[in-house]
């Protein structure tokens, strides 16, 4: 059906499309939902929207725009182009070609296209995107629209009695996530934006919970599982604050923002045993908490603590850590990153919030500055962070009209830059460069593709020598008659190139030389003198 309505070049079209606008990582689990079947009801309308059903943790219904991918929505919680809808594309891009094929190639080193959805939490607004429960019935809760911050929690701490004791006897993080997901429930009918500061306190229970759980139950670290539950809710209250309208809260619940201020300010006496409740302190403050008077006050007491005597050095790091935060929002950025920095704890999830928050009020000057502080870290990111930020960096760089700088300084940002900094060189014919990057990084020789290796040798051959001699060694160290022979093979090609440069006395020496080095090796002793190696 689909081949009478649509076309393969409307599929290859969405392909290219998707490879500039999709996370790599979801588009290879929209994969692997298409591959268990799990795509159905597929049709067409208005000859642009590829409408599908996908069989999810409950079934969401997508609409994949063709000629404006990212107008494509589905109904699941996540906000940007998601795995349903990269599922959905596979469904139609197998009609009229092989998806593997697609997915190889899209695994291959791209770039990706900015545009200001990527910036987006990854939660879509509304509570009932974060939770598959819609009714308080089942809880028997007495809280209303009208409590207060003060009775959920008591509700909480009630509700929860018995959650250490579930998360011990079964999985730990699904039973934290049930316990979230029910008592989010509670709220899915409350006016909207007091849903999402209901959304928030649980979402800071369940946080503090987990911590808890950790440091009571002989949890000495975190499991890799839990680990990923903090995370998550971690970017599900990044979402809620994303999307909740602080200033109407200041006009209408004054009185629980305040009660919010309260608790949240309790939080920098914790024990600093890991950095999660930290990063929520910060978004707190950030972008709920952002009363001059409320900043300027937590700011204060902790440069008093800093300064107090009976203060012990661990409390003192941790109390200049939080402070960083009320630096930045003074928009003392350097005095901030004076501070963390040296703190080799922090990696580059720690300052995602701040960069993204530039890049999304189009502050490319302070995102660049950020940046060059970082770079280090974004060298060092796992493949979407680095992904992520490299791509704005680009689109920073072009706003402030740098584009053509961006090349010559991916150099900052390696090893995790190396692709595309190798790359770079290769198009601009940066030959020595190219060979130095190579070698720095142990690029093993079968891993080079020819063509390179062949235009480089055309090019400046001498060049090449370094990688032939690396390449023929290690060959020789595999001590069989058949790497022998394919070490003759490079040495021909050697003896060729020193022939070209007029090195003919090099070659000589160096040939002596290897054949002392390995002369107890018989068997390449043989190959040796089979190859007539002398010019």
């Amino acid at each position: 059906m689909l081949q009478r309505e649509l076309t393969r070049e409307q599929a290859i079209q969405t392909g290219e499309h998707i490879l500039d606008l999709m996370e790599g990582h979801i588009l290879e689990r929209g994969y692997t939902y298409f591959s268990n079947g799990v795509v159905f009801n597929t049709r067409v309308e208005d000859g642009k929207l590829l409408k599908s059903d996908v069989q999810g943790t409950q079934i969401y219904h997508v609409s994949l725009h063709l000629d404006v991918v990212q107008e494509s929505t589905c109904t699941c919680p996540y906000s940007r182009l998601c795995k349903h809808i990269a599922a959905t594309f596979f469904q139609m891009y197998s009609v009229f070609d092989n998806p593997r094929h697609y997915l190889t190639r899209a695994q291959q080193p791209r770039l990706a296209k900015y545009s200001p959805p990527m910036l987006a939490p990854a939660f879509k607004s509304g509570i009932r995107n974060l939770t598959q429960s819609e009714t308080s019935e089942s809880l028997h809760s007495p809280l209303q629209p009208e409590s207060s911050v003060n009775q959920w929690w008591t509700f909480f701490d009630s509700w929860t009695r018995n959650l250490f004791a579930a998360m011990e006897s079964f999985r730990a993080s699904s039973e934290l996530l049930s316990s979230y997901e029910n008592i989010l429930g509670i709220a899915s009918k409350w006016p909207e934006n007091r849903a999402q500061l209901f959304a928030v306190h649980a979402t800071l229970f369940h946080l503090l919970k987990l911590q808890e759980f950790v440091q009571t139950k002989r949890q000495s670290y975190w499991f890799h599982d839990l680990s990923q539950t903090a995370e998550r809710l971690l970017l599900q209250l990044e979402g809620i604050l994303y999307y909740l309208d602080a200033q109407q809260l200041f006009a209408t619940d004054l009185t629980d923002l305040e009660e919010t201020k309260n608790l949240v300010q309790t939080w920098k006496y914790m024990e600093p045993t890991s950095l999660y409740w930290s990063y929520a302190y910060q978004m707190l403050w950030w972008e709920l908490l952002q009363k001059p008077e409320w900043t300027t006050e937590e700011a204060n007491e902790l440069n008093r603590l800093i300064h107090l005597p009976e203060t012990t050095d661990a409390e003192k790091e941790k109390y200049r850590m939080l402070l960083g935060h009320f630096l930045v929002m003074k928009k003392e950025d350097q005095a901030a990153l004076d501070i963390w920095l040296p703190n080799e704890r922090l990696g580059l999830t720690f300052y995602l919030p701040y960069v993204k928050s530039f890049a999304r009020n189009n502050d490319w000057p302070r995102f660049l500055a950020w940046i060059d502080r970082l770079e280090r870290l974004v060298g060092e990111a796992d493949a979407q962070h680095y992904r992520l930020v490299t791509t704005v960096w680009r689109e920073a760089m072009r706003q402030l009209g740098r584009g053509q700088e961006c090349g010559k300084k991916l150099k900052k940002f390696l090893p995790g830059s190396f692709q595309e900094y190798a790359s770079y060189l290769y198009e601009n014919q940066q030959y020595k460069d190219w060979v130095d990057l190579q070698l720095s990084y142990r690029v093993p020789f079968t891993d080079i593709q020819a063509w390179q290796i062949k235009q480089v040798e055309e090019a400046a051959p001498h060049l090449l020598f370094p990688f032939y001699l690396q390449e023929i060694n290690r060959l020789i160290g595999e001590r069989s008659r058949t790497s022998y022979k394919e070490a003759i093979k490079l040495l021909k090609k050697v003896r060729s190139i020193y022939s070209k440069v007029n090195q003919e006395a090099h070659w000589g020496s160096y040939l002596d030389q290897l054949s002392t080095k390995y002369n107890r090796l018989r068997a390449f002793q043989e190959e040796l003198r089979r190859g007539n190696l002398n010019l």
